[in-house]
């Protein structure tokens, strides 16, 4: 709903009498912001202020090239001056959307547009925390990104079930980089460098030395995983085993793992290997099956889109974007359906032993590893002191 205008009068100042009319009363212009709503559009919104059609077309088409119209969202902001609070008149018009980006339109003969990145500060952050309930609720209480919780339960999937294994009293320390607004905002997603979770028995750390490539897993100082998580952000679903199917009905065996997640969220790579597969399979809807040799066969379903430069033959490696979850085949709803053959069958993708043995840690993840323990506060133990 259009919020009430704020019509600024232009100050008089009083004046000695002459002998001629007095000049007729002069408006500034108006400003008038509105925040968009569900089932809004900029046409609709402009449409209901009584903005023209003509005008609204053409800062449609300016916007064209500059801002797809379709991204814009509940919560986001529009904000135009017109003169005098004319509608017919509009000077300016700018769309405040998500991270802090401004699209601006001038309206001055021929109507013009131009996105107005914000000032981003790249800021490190660093938290210990001792868990006294779950990982989000801690996450929570330090204003820590409450996505880590599900992104640490993924990748750490293979060594601790974050249900069962913790007790309560566990240390776990987290550093990463988060890109601030002017107004203290966080643009983006946040970039985890290092995870430290520390358990009774063992210590598991997650090392990641590229924002956008593959995780390192050390168990006690050794190196027992590299892989990426084949979604992040995302919630666990359903998982491996027997269960109701969702569209088809009674007990079947579901022979992968489901992350629930919006259609368009990117879908990686989890471990070296080549495309055999990437096209539509009956069920599994649009779907990619990578080859990681000895017999291991990682499947991504149900995918809207598979990434322009991934076909049969492409190499990949962990971390790689392979295309983007979707609703396509036998589905309930938008989810990403991952899956781990080994020899053809279908085996538990939280299996630490389900992906061939590659090498696993390098140089730069094994200096990035202490740069971070020495940061974090934390000393090795030597091994046999644990326990």
């Amino acid at each position: 709903m259009i919020r009430s205008a704020l019509i600024v009068l232009v100050a008089t100042t009083l004046v000695p009498l002459r002998a001629v009319a007095d000049p007729p009363t002069a408006y500034g212009p108006a400003v008038i912001d509105v925040t968009v709503a569900s089932g809004d559009t900029l046409d609709s919104v402009l449409d209901r202020a009584g903005v023209p059609a003509g005008i609204r077309a053409e800062a449609a088409l300016a916007l064209a090239g500059v801002y797809d119209l379709t991204d814009l969202r509940p919560g986001h902001r529009v904000e135009w001056t017109a003169a005098s609070g004319d509608p017919t008149s509009l000077t300016r018009l700018s769309l405040f959307v998500e991270d802090g980006v401004e699209i601006a339109l001038t309206f001055n003969g021929q109507v013009t547009a131009e996105r107005l990145e914000p000032p981003i500060r790249e800021t490190d952050r660093r938290e210990t925390l001792v868990l006294d309930g779950t990982l989000y609720e801690a996450l929570v209480a330090r204003n820590a990104p409450e996505r880590f919780a599900v992104d640490l339960t993924a990748l750490l999937a293979g060594q601790v079930d974050f249900r069962r294994d913790l007790q309560g009293g566990e240390t776990f320390a987290l550093v990463w980089q988060e890109d601030q607004l002017p107004d203290g905002s966080i643009a983006g997603e946040p970039r985890l460098n290092y995870a430290r979770l520390e358990l009774a028995d063992r210590v598991l750390e997650l090392v990641a030395t590229e924002a956008a490539g593959p995780v390192i897993v050390f168990e006690d100082g050794e190196a027992v995983q590299r892989s990426a998580a084949p979604i992040l952000g995302a919630r666990l679903s359903s998982v491996f085993g027997r269960r109701n199917h969702p569209v088809l009905g009674g007990v079947r065996m579901h022979t992968g793992i489901d992350y629930a997640a919006p259609v368009g969220t990117e879908v990686s790579a989890t471990g070296a290997g080549r495309v055999v597969f990437a096209g539509t399979i009956r069920g599994y809807g649009l779907t990619i099956d990578i080859d990681h040799g000895g017999g291991v066969v990682t499947r991504y379903a149900h995918l809207s889109e598979i990434a322009e430069d991934v076909r049969e033959g492409t190499r990949v490696k962990a971390g790689d974007s392979i295309g983007a979850v979707g609703a396509t085949g036998l589905v309930s709803g938008p989810n990403l359906h991952y899956e781990v053959r080994v020899d053809g069958r279908p085996v538990d993708p939280t299996d630490r032993d389900a992906l061939p043995e590659q090498e696993i840690a390098s140089s730069e993840d094994l200096d990035a590893l202490t740069t971070w323990r020495r940061e974090t506060g934390f000393e090795a133990l030597v091994v046999g002191d644990r326990g």
